[in-house]
């Protein structure tokens, strides 16, 4: 049992903010199991709860230097492990009903070669100028758009305000939508 175990969460965050890997391991050992529980019981999945659980703890440790937390670590760690839970619902709950969809449009028959070639030309240009975006607007945009995060949780999540939020991502839809409807003028 290291020195480490013995001291309260508050110094522990301290040291961890100072790039402790020591800290790090005793907030870990402390809080793993307790984490893990709480996702298992919202997810009802093993592996998918240990990689929500991995994931906070990877995100803290890369988050350590920079870590300003204005509640305490056990609620600052549950609260990730809910939101991140949720999210990853969410992506499960889009997946299915992306299949159902895929099934029904199977069922239907109905399959145009020209427009599912359109369909794919715009998915990959839309793609490739998400990609082009700078790098922070990227992030604010795909937490946003392709894991489903509010303004909120990004805010908490990269330690900024709600409204940089909503103005990174008002920024990049006008940029999207430009490219976007350059590619259509080109198109038809």
């Amino acid at each position: 049992m290291s020195a480490y175990s013995a001291l309260t969460d508050q110094e522990l965050v301290a040291f961890l903010c100072e790039g402790n890997e020591a800290a790090f391991t005793a907030i870990y050992n402390r809080y793993w199991a307790v984490l893990y529980a709480h996702a298992r019981k919202m997810l009802r999945d093993d592996d998918e709860a240990m990689d929500v659980v991995q994931d906070i703890f990877t995100t803290l440790w890369k988050k350590s230097g920079g870590l300003i937390l204005t509640t305490s670590i056990k609620s600052y760690l549950y609260t990730a492990v809910r939101n991140q839970t949720l999210n990853q619902i969410n992506r499960s709950r889009l997946k299915d009903t992306y299949l159902l969809s895929l099934a029904r449009f199977a069922e239907q028959g109905e399959y145009n070669t020209d427009e599912q070639v359109v369909y794919h030309d715009l998915l990959e240009r839309i793609e490739q100028e998400i990609a082009n975006l700078p790098p922070k607007m990227r992030e604010i945009f795909e937490m946003s758009r392709k894991s489903g995060l509010s303004h909120k949780a990004i805010a908490e999540e990269l330690s900024i305000t709600d409204h940089t939020v909503k103005k990174t991502i008002n920024r990049a839809l006008k940029v999207l939508k430009a490219q976007i409807s350059s590619f259509f003028t080109l198109l038809f």
